[in-house]
């Protein structure tokens, strides 16, 4: 009986070390390959991440070496064409698009004064945007139920007019920013309103303040009135519609009292303005004008 027994533990024995022995080789097997499959995923995982990175990387490089060459070449160079002239020329290929380019100490300073005062009269102190004029513009547009006010300044309208289409998105406002930012930093206040006058819009093909003298008043830009200076001015904000002659319109007449307002600010004003070191001009000035008006 006990041999039987002996025997039988033997046979019990050996199955049970032969089961175990496969269960821990399947345990083995199963661990091994699950290992082996998390560190291929691990090593995939990671050239892939690897390879987006520096995709990204290479893109944004790209991207922003884009935005910096184009604000470098404006240093000593002007481009014969804005963008948005380009724009409207594919849009219109029978326009005749006038625009010559002069110095800014062939500007009037009257003209230069007056432009701040109508499109950005914060253009001497701010960074390249103005938050305050930003955050007015959005509530007024708020108030008003529709996009009707807009808060760019000067070197954001530059931007915009050399460089950039007029699709509305976030890449074009990022890319708007940037390219205000960088001029701010590498061309400087006085090169960038002299970039601005020549390439505004002052008539539906006619861009640079030389043009825009030349036609409406005959002479050069560096000799045209503070009146006049007013005038010209007070047509940025719709050159398509309006012009010089229409002094006495409602649209004009409210643009010009904005921007003689903004020259010359009342002593107690509170206004934040780039035009203080204009002195008053003679008590007449605007009300004889001259013959070219």
């Amino acid at each position: 009986m006990g041999k039987v027994i002996g025997v039988l533990g033997k046979f019990v024995h050996s199955k049970f070390a032969k089961v175990s022995g496969f269960i821990l080789k399947w345990l083995y097997r199963t661990i091994n390959f699950v290992i082996r499959q998390a560190l291929l995923i691990c090593i995939i995982y990671s050239a892939a991440f690897t390879f987006t990175a520096s995709y990204l990387l290479y893109k944004a490089f790209v991207y922003c070496y884009d935005i910096y060459d184009g604000v470098e070449q404006l240093k000593h160079n002007q481009p014969e064409m804005s963008k948005y002239m380009e724009s409207l020329q594919d849009s219109v290929p029978t326009i005749q698009i006038k625009h010559t380019y002069v110095p800014l100490d062939s500007i009037s300073p009257y003209l230069r004064k007056a432009v701040i005062a109508s499109e950005d009269a914060g253009f001497y102190f701010h960074p390249g945007f103005d938050v305050r004029a930003i955050a007015e513009a959005v509530d007024a547009n708020q108030n008003a139920g529709r996009t009707k006010f807009g808060g760019s300044t000067i070197t954001q309208q530059l931007a915009k007019n050399l460089f950039l289409t007029s699709e509305r998105s976030f890449n074009r406002k990022f890319k708007e920013l940037a390219y205000a930012v960088l001029m701010e930093r590498e061309l400087g206040k006085d090169r960038i309103l002299e970039l601005y006058l020549n390439y505004a819009q002052w008539g539906k093909d006619m861009f640079g303040c030389q043009e825009a003298c030349m036609l409406y008043y005959k002479k050069s830009c560096s000799k045209i009135s503070l009146d006049q200076a007013i005038n010209l001015a007070a047509v940025l904000a719709s050159p398509g519609k309006h012009h010089p002659g229409m002094r006495e319109s409602p649209f004009m007449a409210k643009r010009r009292a904005v921007i003689y307002q903004n020259m010359f600010p009342k002593r107690d004003s509170l206004l934040v303005d780039s035009l203080k070191q204009l002195v008053a001009p003679p008590a007449q000035s605007l009300s004889t004008g001259d013959s070219n008006k």
